[in-house]
């Protein structure tokens, strides 16, 4: 039975993740409470002769009420190791019409690298096949990069039009910057079912971090893009970047976009570098910062009716791995190399090689099970490394490419990015506790976060 007292102030929050349950009590509530779990106090009604019954009827009784006695359901299964991927993700371009300060791949100053159609229709094949094997009523394409998806349109359109000739729905989204014409917003209202849109906030800090390729501000083109969105109601997210210092500026570019967008979503990742390809782990000063900074934007959102999402601190999730990048995403980069990340995605990131799990060979897609067999057993250690954390079931060992990677978020080991994940949670439950009843029954997260997130 996983349940957890985690200490706040001079009181202590009782979760039991698997149930979605969590409450504040004082000591005396925990101690009873774990007493009557580990059966040392029965907690059976004061006719049963062969009980000893709860001293603390009241106390008992609220317990029942909450079924937080009950037994934990059946936990989320292990990821198998069969890999039968109905999802394609494809990088298509190194190339970028962005500068961003802090860009971990560099996009558009390394050497110009294009996904071919041919290595689209080959993804596009495979996952179809896998769809139709296992019965799934659809497949779906993702479109990503290390660069701007959108420089590629042509490449786009030659796949969405590749896969509208097979016999199965199948749902498009893509993770964009935003920076597109009017034909490009038009021809992607008609065709995508879903964006994940990145914007760091108002034009101010916008055009510092995310600037054009010429140095100029990119904030009135993106607002350009999203008041389309808005118009037409589209379905996308918003995913923020936010760098230090976080105090004060994180909340207000929160409020910024909660108020100015219809997103009612978006999800803010810290980043520690302020060089373009580069990875730098943070220190535990700077993620103490950053989780207070996130409280105060936590609050700002809620208040606009927006739900602010990292994601380490998932507690409205239950899952058995961080995302489903090495098990059930056929992710493809533009040289055509199979990946099991979203970031780690050439050679210069630190465990590319370690990601590395096939390729597209001609019209085909051979995957390393040998590779993918040893990855797996890695993600499995990781994963017994933390059990015994309550944030395990919400994070599933956390994301891979930063904790097997010391200089991206340091030590994986009780890490400043562990230290964010758990105090993120607490604080998420603890919002929803002082302003419900008293008992957190698995508020949060969005009606749309599986999907949006799955393209972060």
């Amino acid at each position: 039975m996983d349940v957890y007292t985690i200490p706040v102030e001079d009181k202590v929050l009782l979760y039991r993740p698997l149930r979605h349950l969590a409450f504040v009590g004082n000591q005396a509530m925990a101690d009873l409470t774990m007493s009557l779990l580990d059966g040392k106090q029965s907690a059976g009604s004061p006719n049963e002769s062969d009980s000893v019954p709860c001293s603390h009827p009241q106390a008992l009784d609220f317990l029942r009420k909450i079924g937080f006695l009950l037994p934990d359901p059946k936990p989320p299964a292990a990821p198998e190791c069969e890999f039968k991927p109905t999802s394609a993700v494809l990088l298509l371009t190194s190339r970028c019409n962005l500068r961003c300060i802090y860009c971990y791949a560099g996009g558009g100053e390394r050497a110009v690298q294009d996904l071919t159609p041919a290595m689209a229709r080959a993804a596009i094949d495979a996952v179809y096949q896998n769809a139709v094997e296992l019965k799934k009523p659809r497949f779906e394409l993702i479109f990503h990069g290390g660069g701007e998806p959108v420089q590629a349109l042509d490449v786009i359109k030659e796949a969405v039009a590749y896969a509208r000739t097979k016999d199965l729905p199948f749902r498009t989204s893509m993770v964009s910057n935003g920076v597109w014409s009017k034909s490009q917003r038009e021809w992607i209202l008609q065709n995508f079912d879903g964006v994940g849109l990145s914007i760091d906030g108002g034009p101010a800090t916008q055009n510092h971090q995310r600037p054009l390729a010429s140095g100029k501000g990119s904030f009135s083109a993106v607002k350009r893009t999203i008041r389309a969105l808005d118009e037409a109601g589209f379905n996308y997210g918003i995913r923020m970047t936010a760098l230090p210092p976080w105090p004060g500026s994180l909340a207000e570019d929160v409020g910024y976009l909660s108020r100015t967008t219809s997103a009612r979503s978006i999800q803010v990742e810290p980043a520690f570098n302020t060089e373009r390809g580069t990875h730098r782990a943070p220190t535990q000063p700077e993620a103490e910062t950053f989780i207070e900074a996130f409280k105060e934007a936590f609050e700002v959102a809620a208040q606009a009716g927006v739900q602010l999402m990292y994601s380490g601190a998932r507690p409205w999730a239950l899952t058995s791995s961080f995302c489903q990048a090495p098990y059930n995403l056929l992710i493809v980069n533009p040289g055509g190399t199979l990946v099991g990340c979203f970031e780690a995605t050439d050679e210069e990131y630190p465990i590319f090689e370690s990601l590395r799990i096939g390729a597209i060979d001609g019209e085909n897609v051979v995957i390393n099970h040998a590779a993918r067999a040893a990855l797996h057993q890695t993600m499995a250690q990781r994963r017994s490394e933390c059990q015994g954390c309550f944030c395990y079931w919400h994070c599933g060992g956390d994301c891979y490419s930063r904790v097997f990677a010391p200089q991206v978020y340091g030590d994986p080991k009780f890490s400043p990015r562990c230290m964010m994940n758990r105090e993120i949670t607490a604080h998420i439950l603890l919002w929803y506790i002082s302003r419900g009843d008293g008992v957190w029954r698995g508020q949060g997260g969005h009606p749309q976060g599986k999907e949006l997130m799955k393209a972060f």
